[in-house]
């Protein structure tokens, strides 16, 4: 039995390891449990290995966004920020708000991480998934294959079931649901939308510049704009996976979403945006397009007219039909939208413990005093752009410091 600790941090990522930080911070002397060989794989990997970690924009959140934005006034960015600055860690703010290390490599923000629990004295077990936590006589008890820890105040941190080969891959809820807690099934979050092949057939590998909106029938739900990549099996970019999870939602409640992919950024017809935009007719620059290939007949035969407007694959695909045709196909390019791709490969989870189960303000348990959540385990999943990092640090740094205050109050 290891009991020389004040707080048991479970979970060696984004959120736990900012949690550990911000407890051994307040005073508590710290243990963090990780199940996986090394800690921070998910911040390595994120941002493609630069690590967007966070975001200075509105915040974009879902599931139990009030959950959020009750953590956030507590620990604003601008805390989060001056947390990393006070570790050592340059940063720099790019286009949309999204804040990077200064360096651009993701190992930046780690390594900070790492430095800052060596000087504090934090310990970390690696290899050391929590197989049980139990609370006896105002204390909690976590049993791991290295041995038992106890101390007087969790927090559980093991994230979600997104990207399984970056983390636990398993399903860390069992920890708080035996306290009590329920669970909003996982999904997947921010991953690719799967289609009808046909749709699809020809153009994989192409990447292109588009407006995407997701519609129910003829009305329109949600959009987004960016760089869209076919491929074999659907539609994946950044605007795409901002969409999945309101796909996701619509093929659950038995919905056939289709996809309208709008190819006017690509033609140079409207400004190239890359961000969530508000949907509206899929059909709308139809006209637009046309017009524009009505002036190309001008100089180019009927059989070229897309020569160096548009990518070969994408002009085979609409060969052979009219002008008029041409133009909607461009303007509203139809994918019906079968499924989304699995855990695997999302960047987050939705679903899991929901948030009026814990105090906003600390992210204690409103059922088992001295048990905190942080990150992704809660019901929070937030847009590309940093907003996902963003959260598991500030609900860490909040869950760390409580957890320290709780066990110096005992």
């Amino acid at each position: 039995m290891k009991n020389d600790s004040d707080a048991i941090v479970i979970g060696g990522g984004a959120a736990g390891l900012t949690a550990a930080l911000s407890a051994s911070n307040a005073g508590a002397r710290v243990v963090v449990l990780e199940g996986a060989q090394r800690i921070g794989r998910k911040i390595l990997a994120s941002g493609n290995g630069r690590c967007n970690l966070a975001n200075t924009g509105e915040l974009r959140y879902f599931g139990d966004p009030e959950l959020a934005a009750q953590v956030f006034r507590a620990c604003p960015v601008s805390k989060v920020l001056s947390f990393f600055h006070g570790l050592g860690l340059q940063t720099v703010e790019e286009a949309g708000g999204r804040i990077y290390p200064a360096c651009g490599q993701a190992a930046a923000v780690l390594d900070s991480l790492r430095f800052a629990l060596e000087r504090n004295g934090v310990s970390v077990a690696v290899n050391a998934p929590v197989e049980k936590l139990e609370k006896k006589n105002g204390r909690f008890l976590a049993l791991t294959p290295q041995g038992a820890y106890a101390a007087p105040s969790a927090v559980i941190a093991c994230g979600g079931m997104a990207g399984g080969r970056l983390g636990h891959g398993g399903g860390p809820y069992g920890l708080l649901t035996r306290f009590g807690h329920t669970l909003i099934p996982p999904r997947p979050a921010l991953t690719q939308l799967t289609a009808d092949k046909k749709a699809v057939r020809g153009l994989s590998g192409l990447r292109l510049p588009a407006l995407l909106t997701l519609c129910r029938g003829d009305t329109p739900v949600e959009a987004a704009q960016g760089e869209a990549l076919f491929t074999d099996y659907g539609v994946s970019g950044v605007c795409a996976m901002q969409l999945s999870r309101t796909a996701g939602e619509m093929l659950e409640n038995g919905e056939k979403p289709t996809l309208y992919m709008d190819f006017s950024p690509m033609l140079g017809l409207i400004p190239r945006v890359y961000d969530r935009a508000a949907p509206g007719d899929p059909f709308a620059h139809t006209a637009l397009i046309e017009a524009c290939l009505e002036d190309r007949r001008h100089i180019l035969p009927r059989e070229a007219l897309l020569v160096g407007l548009c990518p070969r694959l994408l002009a085979e695909k609409l060969a052979g039909l009219s002008v008029k045709e041409t133009a909607r196909m461009l303007a509203a390019f139809p994918v019906p939208i079968l499924g989304v791709r699995g855990m695997e490969s999302a960047q987050v989870t939705r679903g899991g413990v929901p948030g009026n189960e814990f105090d906003g303000r600390t992210l204690c348990s409103k059922l088992c005093p001295g048990l905190f959540a942080a990150g992704e385990i809660l019901n929070v999943d937030g847009d590309c752009g940093g907003y996902n990092l963003q959260f598991a640090f500030a609900s860490g740094l909040t869950a760390g410091e409580n957890a320290a205050k709780y066990a110096a109050n005992l």
